[in-house]
């Protein structure tokens, strides 16, 4: 016993001595060009924001660019669209570029110059068709034994029709859907004490549509954009207050994009959906489209893209069958926070009748 006490007495300081910070050497890489460029249709979402990249450690504000001359031109002619800095490092244009004509962005900063590939301003796009499906949604949950265990409940798809041609054969969706609530708690009042709404909008992947999807020569049919369920329960941030769901508005932001901006997607679509497997997607670098014509080893940050783009907004109330379901289209585009609540004034002893509460204005019934 007492040669053992020995042997580990004197095997501690070596095993003390293996415990040592490991500091990684990482490759400091700072100061390259980082582009955000988005053009296109709508004059107030075009925009370029140019910053400079930081090294590992530093712990700086992001370092914008000022300064730099920004202009986007029509290949083999000399118009010439010039953005101006609204704000420090952001730059936007006053002009849209012209569907069917090919531009490339340019972007001057002291003696440096920066090109991107050519890309062509494609045509509208559109949504042939727009309406629901009844589907059943599968998912996972705590069984109360400590395994997951599959459930299953009834749901809407909410699906469109997309047309494909020569000219637009690729698109990409931002969708946002809008859970419409009110709460009653004063007995006997018939109007609601609060209007409220929740947002929900899935960041995950993004939702791209294009040749691979097709049904039939020209379409994409049924095309899924969101599902919803029948249960407004799985919405609401409480269950302990009896709000009452009275429909959903959903924002559909359409865009018509380039092969490329879709391949592009796909494959930043490909890294999110990695989950630590042996068979994920390798992680590859997604490299842009913008070089430095003045220093060519030098790596740009960046994509530059024209895209069209269209907004659609619909009211949807989603009843348990048999009863029907509305989906009807909105006309109107306020902006609307994407969480919130509007409540009534409780009476008091110096305003004993307050006036009732007024929806937003927004809201739809």
């Amino acid at each position: 016993m007492r040669k053992e006490l020995y042997c580990l007495i004197f095997l501690m300081p070596l095993l003390v001595s293996c415990e040592k910070l490991y500091h990684p050497a990482i490759d400091t890489v700072s100061g390259l060009l980082v582009v955000d460029a988005q053009i296109t249709n709508d004059i107030t979402r075009n925009m370029v924001h140019l910053t400079r990249t930081r090294s590992f450690y530093d712990d700086q504000a992001v370092r914008e660019v000022t300064g730099a001359v920004v202009t986007l031109n029509e290949l083999g002619t000399k118009v010439v669209l010039r953005a101006y800095e609204q704000t420090t490092g952001h730059y936007v244009f006053t002009e849209v570029p012209t569907i069917g004509k090919k531009y490339f962005l340019r972007i001057v900063i002291q003696n440096d110059t920066y090109e991107s590939k050519v890309a062509t301003m494609p045509p509208m796009p559109k949504l042939n068709n727009f309406y629901t499906t009844k589907v059943t949604i599968t998912y996972n949950q705590d069984s109360g034994e400590g395994t997951p265990r599959t459930y299953e409940k009834p749901g809407r798809e909410i699906d469109a029709d997309l047309a494909v041609s020569d000219s637009l054969s690729h698109y990409r969706f931002s969708v946002k859907s809008l859970i419409e609530w009110t709460l009653s708690q004063t007995p006997g009042s018939l109007l609601p004490d609060s209007y409220g709404w929740f947002s929900y909008q899935n960041n995950e992947r993004f939702i791209l549509a294009g040749p691979p999807d097709v049904t039939e020569p020209g379409k994409i049919i049924k095309y899924p954009l969101l599902t919803l369920s029948y249960n407004s329960y799985d919405y609401f941030h409480s269950s302990l207050l009896p709000l009452i769901a009275t429909g959903w508005i959903l924002f559909i932001e359409q865009y018509g994009i380039s092969q490329e901006s879709y391949d592009l997607h796909q494959r930043l679509n490909s890294q999110f959906a990695a989950s630590g497997s042996l068979f994920d997607p390798i992680q590859t670098q997604v490299y842009g489209n913008i070089l430095c014509k003045t220093k060519t080893s030098e790596i740009v940050y960046g994509y530059f893209d024209l895209y069209t783009f269209k907004e659609y907004r619909y009211f949807l109330i989603m009843p348990l069958p048999p009863l029907e379901i509305t989906l009807r289209p909105i006309y109107r585009y306020p902006d609307i926070p994407f969480d919130g609540e509007v409540k009534a004034i409780p009476p008091s002893a110096s305003n004993p009748h307050p006036d009732p509460i007024e929806k937003p204005t927004w809201w739809e019934d």
